[in-house]
């Protein structure tokens, strides 16, 4: 049975998601991953505070609410990578190990002007969106960017050789009711490797 991991490229149209596509001239500014195809749970670095931007740090989001609520004309792109059990099993564990701690993250702002730069910054408990999901990708045993995690931007996660462009359009037109992969429980305390 295969198994995959989706990420969520997105673009919101908050000041703040603007101000980047001034920058990197980006169709998508933001990224995600989530464990299954529903998207019910995505996990990525953003804001903490609806209103206030600067509160931010590790964030699990929903497409139907927060920042995506809104913000209902969120453009996406979702992709799917095939994984195996193994790295899959990994992902979980150090997804589970930002949840535990989940205080002690922020956002690396300083990792923002570093990535336009070019220049690889590791900032102890801080991450931009990119530099989330490829540094638990890396920890989980997938190496799939040929440069520093602190380096990767949301565009790259369209650029991986395996990535399946499985929809793109509206976030809150996703279609609802895909169902989790069967190795996958809604429980975080039940996962099946096989």
């Amino acid at each position: 049975m295969e198994r995959y991991i989706y990420f969520v490229v997105s673009q919101t149209g908050t000041r703040f998601s603007r101000l980047l596509r001034l920058f990197n001239h980006a169709e998508y500014n933001h990224v995600s991953l989530a464990l299954d195809g529903s998207l019910d749970r995505l996990f990525s670095f953003g804001r903490q505070c609806l209103y206030f931007p600067l509160a931010a740090g590790f964030v699990r989001e929903q497409p139907h609410s927060g920042v995506y609520c809104q913000y209902s004309d969120t453009r996406c792109a979702v992709y799917r990578v095939p994984v195996r059990a193994r790295e899959f099993w990994n992902l979980h564990q150090s997804i589970r190990q930002f949840e535990q701690q989940e205080w002690r993250f922020r956002y690396n702002f300083a990792g923002l002007l570093a990535m336009q730069a070019g220049i690889p910054l590791h900032r102890r408990r801080h991450f931009v969106c990119s530099q989330f999901v490829a540094y638990v990708l890396e920890q989980s045993g997938m190496r799939l960017f040929d440069k520093d995690y602190s380096l990767v931007r949301p565009q790259d996660f369209m650029q991986i050789p395996d990535a399946e462009l499985v929809y793109q359009g509206a976030l809150n037109a996703y279609p609802s009711g895909r169902t989790p992969a069967p190795f996958y429980s809604s429980s975080w305390d039940r996962m099946y490797v096989i």
